[in-house]
């Protein structure tokens, strides 16, 4: 479950990827993987579903909720690959 955990939030959000000059605080903060809550569940035949969320309370910054982020991921635990993204 970790391993689907960690492919799919390489796939959402790079180590390397780098901020645009100018980021809002919003950005930085949705730029770090501690802002987001993840829930994996296994499916049938070597299947792993894994949800990426923002965590609520890690950017509050006193703006409307956010709504347009995370993903939803379909991994497959035999070849280690991913299915399906859908953001």
């Amino acid at each position: 479950m970790l391993k689907a955990i960690q492919l799919a939030m390489d796939d959402y959000l790079p180590w390397d990827r780098k901020l645009p000059s100018g980021a809002t605080p919003l950005q930085e903060c949705l730029s770090r993987r501690e802002s987001y809550d993840v829930a994996a569940a296994p499916g049938s035949e070597a299947i792993m579903y894994v949800s990426i969320i923002p965590n609520a309370e890690a950017c509050d910054i006193g703006g409307p909720p956010i709504l347009d982020v995370g993903a939803n991921y379909v991994i497959d635990t035999r070849g280690w690959r991913i299915l399906r993204v859908q953001q």
